[in-house]
């Protein structure tokens, strides 16, 4: 049931010959549908990438403001009302310390498919299992010879 429920919601999908006898498989990615027939070659790429530096420049800002509060109430004889402010800017720049210390990656996986037209028709996902699937669905309907680069694989013309 569930793997029928991903089925239904892929942007991509590999029709059967049987469903289009005339052209044979089909490839369809989002509203363009391609025969397999004219696809000679398709490579897989991904990129990650962490990005802190906005939690560092709050973490920074706010960990100066603390210690601005803090050392205006402890040493220089400001109204003790003011470690609320040093309090407030303090779990600030806590909450930012937190984030960049636990922030994840975040990936994007794109395939690119080259026609026999020269046209390059490009997938991203956000899911590596659906570029494997992806993968695996083009490797067993497009004839390529083994080749010596994984990265990049291009059927005989």
């Amino acid at each position: 049931m569930l793997a029928d429920v991903a089925q239904r919601t892929r942007t991509w999908d590999v029709t059967p010959a049987s469903r289009t006898p005339l052209l044979g498989p089909m490839l369809r990615l989002g509203a363009r549908a391609v025969p397999l027939s004219d696809v000679v070659g398709f490579i897989g790429s991904s990129e990650r990438e962490t990005d802190k530096k906005p939690s560092f420049a709050t973490f920074a800002i706010f960990g100066i403001a603390t210690a601005f509060f803090l050392i205006g109430v402890l040493d220089l004889g400001w109204r003790t009302r003011f470690l609320a402010a040093a309090l407030l800017f303090g779990f600030i720049a806590l909450s930012a310390f937190h984030d960049m210390a636990w922030q994840t990656t975040s990936g994007i996986y794109r395939v690119e498919i080259l026609t026999r037209s020269g046209e390059t028709l490009r997938y991203a996902t956000i899911d590596p299992h659906e570029q494997d699937a992806l993968l695996q669905a083009l490797g067993r309907h497009v004839n390529v010879p083994s080749a010596a680069n994984d990265d990049l694989v291009v059927a005989a013309a």
